[in-house]
């Protein structure tokens, strides 16, 4: 429906999905680029092929579709970075690295950090899925149209995901007391 709405070229419908979806853009393509600059751009980017292209596309979730591009330009951005850190400009480029934000600091503390490492080490695949239906919110189906495959391996590199992620968090997860960390056990336990 929101689709339909955008692709009519209803402005408010697409205001709606911009203020709805730009945190959870950013910050799906920040995990990719490791740039929040960049991500910015991305997302910025993607919001406007959608809308430049909204005849184009076909029915489902506005939130899927612009996750899918996000991903794609994301993607993009990154094989960009590999040729370019092949050269000795890139590499001199690549030395200064972004200054963290509360935000980043925040999440590099305690708990949360055990988490985001559990997360990172995840195998490519389960933690793209992880982070789109945990982090993002994204339904096992939108999450399969971003990533381009069946909705039953999304079912299954999720529930994999979380087998890991309990392997991983056991000793976290045991001594917790029952209100500390809800936030982050309620991440790897659904």
């Amino acid at each position: 429906m929101e689709l339909d709405r955008v692709r009519n070229g209803d402005p408010t419908a697409f205001r709606v999905l911009v203020r709805t979806t730009w945190a959870g853009l950013v910050g799906y393509a920040r995990r990719i680029t490791r740039s929040e600059d960049l991500a910015q751009d991305i997302a910025q980017e993607a919001l406007v092929r959608l809308w430049e292209h909204r005849e184009r596309w076909g029915e489902g979730s506005a939130r899927a579709v612009l996750f899918r591009i996000a991903r794609n330009l994301a993607l993009d951005e990154c094989r960009k970075a590999e040729v370019r850190s092949r050269s000795a400009d890139a590499v001199a480029a690549e030395a200064s690295a972004p200054v963290p934000t509360p935000e980043d600091e925040l999440r590099a503390s305690g708990l949360h950090e055990r988490v985001a490492a559990a997360v990172a080490s995840l195998p490519a695949r389960r933690r793209e899925v992880f982070e789109l239906i945990r982090r993002e919110g994204l339904s096992y189906r939108e999450a399969s149209d971003v990533m381009g495959v069946s909705a039953q391996t999304v079912a299954n590199q999720m529930r994999l995901a979380m087998r890991d992620l309990r392997a991983l968090l056991v000793d976290v997860l045991d001594q917790a007391p029952p209100d500390a960390g809800a936030e982050d056990r309620r991440t790897v336990d659904g």
